[in-house]
């Protein structure tokens, strides 16, 4: 029976692990890392080395010195200050790994697992799906996930479908000046940006007539320095605000500066769309 694992919505925790394994580069290697998330089955960790998606690693609790085997389930290729988000499956454990009382009881579910666009890099067949394995600030770029693939019939690596965004999703920020025609004009570099497809909650905070008005709404699409989402409240354009992004109602994530470049009011429709530029 197929192992559903949440990791999204899970509270951080912060544990000493020693990791053992081969690199990406077939180098083996033996580090401390830390973890960031922990449920029975599934870890989140931060890692200096690259590992491939599917293979195996060695996982010990530095405080009660037992471990087990994990798999590779997903992976953000691109490092964060030189450390890899991973996400791993226990696969063989040699014992109580966990000391009781360090795994959270329950996750916030609250607004459901992050949704993705996702690429078999095989066969390139496309297909939006849940990732509630996935920890939600680890999407978008480089994010690489293995799953099995029908046309192939094994076990790929997934990554997510990144997509020239729409001309209304486009942050002025990162427009051309416009033409002679009063239109802007996108070189191909700017073109193959692009942005990834992903749907999370999002919270903005922002000052109105005086008073704070929050909104929680759900993104459409986000990169790394942007973010288009729905929303049934108007926005002024160049107006300041802050985002928290994934948004999970008890968190305690830091809010973000951010700046609205463009509002669209698609017809057909009472809501509107939003793309913001998220200020370094």
């Amino acid at each position: 029976m197929e192992r559903t694992h949440t990791i999204a919505g899970a509270p951080e925790v912060r544990l000493a692990v020693r990791v053992r394994g081969m690199s990406h580069e077939h180098r083996f290697f033996d580090e401390v890392a830390s973890t960031t998330r922990l449920t029975e089955e599934f870890i989140v960790i931060r890692l200096r080395d690259r590992v491939d998606p599917d293979s195996e690693l060695h996982i010990t609790n530095m405080r009660t010195q037992v471990g087990g085997t994990y798999r590779v389930a997903w992976i953000n290729m691109r490092s964060d200050e030189g450390l890899h988000a991973v996400g791993l499956e226990l696969l063989d454990p040699e014992g109580e790994i966990w000391e009781p009382g360090s795994i959270p009881e329950g996750v916030d579910s609250a607004g459901g697992p992050p949704v993705a666009l996702l690429e078999c890099q095989r066969c390139h067949k496309r297909v939006s799906t849940p990732l509630p394995e996935a920890e939600a600030e680890s999407l978008g770029e480089g994010f690489t996930i293995a799953r099995h693939c029908e046309p192939c019939r094994a076990t790929t690596a997934w990554t997510i479908a990144v997509e020239a965004p729409p001309e209304s999703a486009q942050p002025e920020s990162e427009a051309a000046p416009a033409s002679s025609t009063g239109k802007r004009q996108y070189t191909k570099e700017q073109r193959q940006k692009g942005r990834a497809p992903l749907r999370m909650p999002i919270k903005t905070i922002r000052h109105r007539y005086g008073a704070m008005v929050f909104d929680v709404a759900e993104t459409i699409n986000v990169s790394r320095t942007g973010v288009y989402f729905a929303t049934d409240q108007s926005y002024e354009v160049g107006g300041e605000v802050k985002v928290i992004m994934p948004y999970h109602p008890n968190g305690v994530a830091i809010p973000v500066v951010a700046r609205v470049v463009r509002q669209d009011e698609p017809s057909g429709t009472t809501g509107k769309r939003v793309a913001i530029h998220l200020t370094p």
